[in-house]
């Protein structure tokens, strides 16, 4: 089969030969037209086949299309940045398949142009998560491609564009935040003179009646998520989640960690301005691990809110009534009380919905060759 295309191809249109890559037939489907292809895949009128897109970069080797689709009832927007995680019990792909030299690229069939894509990488231990922002709206129920993986160069060097400014709608590294009182046009911050929050060591350090909320506005759907660490066993009340303004004080409607004494720790929800806070469930430890270095999820969905501690679900409820509006406003928060206090590393936000979410689909390893030139 491979053969035969590549001939007919060359015959047709000789040394600027479409390329059609060696994956036996997966794929290759006949077509008068591109409503007869699937996604990624257009119709070759040449050879009356369906065939991705040419080869970008013949550097690399290898790649792999990455789809995603839309279970959920809401409409995934361009720049919602959807996760790929590589290795651990649910990665999509294995950690031996994501060499150091992989990165992400897009192809755009209206201008039939190649582009790099700026990711961003979350590494765990055991695994980590590309984040990539989507090129393409995606209807409820449909299917688009994500991105391609490109691998396998001579050198073996690294390649990945990291971006996580532009793959979210708010990411945070605090490398600007002020070393005094004022929060300027991106922060609130509410402190004693003497306690403003301590900047030092790539973390800002929240201590006892301080609160530090982002002014960027966030409307569901939303997930965000803290890099964060609780330091001590003794708070009063620490908050880590979404309240409805930047302003002194607990503001509803709100979704977040509340951590107390010996880090006993409720998720707790108040869709509407006028809700009272909520727990989900019974109060326990949110990790064995509670001095470590921690991502503390909060994800808002209309009805649904889902909270998780290093990508594990912590507490979730789906039949929220009422539920979260679409246009009414969160702000990050962070708010501490009592003998401790908490560090924050980065913060990012992306338009996710969670009912239910997106998954991401890998398609198998093709192999450049240049006998289909």
């Amino acid at each position: 089969m491979r053969n035969l295309v590549a001939i007919a191809c060359c015959l047709v249109a000789g040394p600027a030969c479409l390329f059609l890559p060696a994956i036996d037939d997966d794929g290759y489907l006949p077509c008068a037209s591109d409503a007869d292809c699937g996604v990624g895949t257009t119709c070759a009128i040449e050879v009356g086949l369906c065939a991705p897109p040419p080869w970008h970069d013949e550097a690399f080797v290898e790649r792999r299309a990455l789809t995603v689709q839309n279970p959920s009832e809401r409409t995934l927007a361009v720049g919602t940045a959807v996760p790929v995680i590589v290795g651990g019990d649910d990665g999509v792909l294995g950690l031996d398949d994501v060499p150091a030299d992989a990165r992400v690229a897009d192809f755009d069939e209206a201008a039939q142009t190649w582009s790099v894509v700026g990711v961003f990488r979350d590494l765990f231990a055991d695994r980590f998560t590309i984040w990539v922002p989507l090129r393409r709206e995606v209807p409820p129920g449909g299917r688009a491609v994500l991105g391609y993986l490109e691998f396998n160069t001579e050198e073996g060097a690294p390649t990945i564009l990291e971006e996580p400014q532009s793959t979210f709608s708010l990411f945070d590294d605090l490398t600007d935040f002020p070393d005094d009182e004022d929060g300027g046009d991106t922060y609130f911050i509410s402190a004693p003179a003497a306690a403003t929050p301590v900047v030092a060591d790539s973390a800002v350090t929240v201590g006892d009646n301080v609160q530090v909320s982002w002014r960027q506005e966030l409307v569901p759907p939303i997930s965000v998520t803290f890099l964060a660490r609780v330091n001590g066993l003794t708070c009063d009340e620490v908050f880590v989640g979404l309240t409805g303004r930047a302003a002194v004080g607990f503001n509803t409607p709100s979704a977040g960690f509340f951590v107390d004494d010996d880090l006993l720790t409720i998720a707790e929800v108040a869709p509407t301005e006028d809700s009272n806070p909520t727990p989900l469930s019974e109060p326990r430890i949110f990790s064995e691990q509670p001095n470590a270095l921690h991502r503390f999820t909060i994800a808002v969905d209309g009805a649904t809110a889902r909270f998780s501690v290093d990508d594990v679900v912590f507490d979730e409820r789906d039949d929220l009534r009422p539920a979260f509006a679409d246009d009414a406003p969160l702000f990050p928060v962070v708010q501490v009380g009592g003998a401790c206090s908490v560090d924050v590393e980065a913060l990012w936000a992306t338009g996710l919905p969670q009912t239910p979410p997106p998954t991401v689909t890998v398609g198998p390893a093709i192999l450049f060759n240049s006998t289909f030139f």
